[in-house]
């Protein structure tokens, strides 16, 4: 609702001063309204998305089971290296780890990880 009263603000934006029309503005410009709502909606993205990865477990492997195992799968060579499994992927892509295929999977040997 707009009304005869003028009041100087400042805009939440671009931090400039400007007259505004009614008592609920709060930018400056159409410009400056839409910039900031597009950056508190990129915001609360990185928000719910860094939620929804610290909610996610990782998966527990036993240790027992690995001790007996000359060759690991993926997570497991991943628990064994204390990193992410995406970590473990993108040595393989950059060759910094060797694996041997099976069919999609890839098998790791255990004493080749450790050195």
């Amino acid at each position: 609702m707009s009304s005869n009263i003028r009041l100087n603000k400042v805009c939440q934006h671009c931090q400039q001063e400007f007259i505004a029309k009614t008592m609920l503005t709060r930018y400056c410009s159409h410009t400056c309204n839409r910039i900031a709502y597009k950056q508190t909606k990129r915001e609360q993205k990185l928000k719910s998305a860094i939620h929804h990865v610290s909610a996610q477990p990782m998966p527990v492997i036993n240790y027992v089971t690995i001790a007996d195992k000359p060759l690991l799968n993926l997570n497991e060579a991943a628990q064994l290296l204390n990193i992410t499994p995406l970590t473990l992927r993108r040595w393989l892509k950059a060759g910094k780890i060797k694996s041997i295929r099976k069919g999609k999977k890839h098998l790791f040997d255990k004493q080749g990880l450790l050195q």
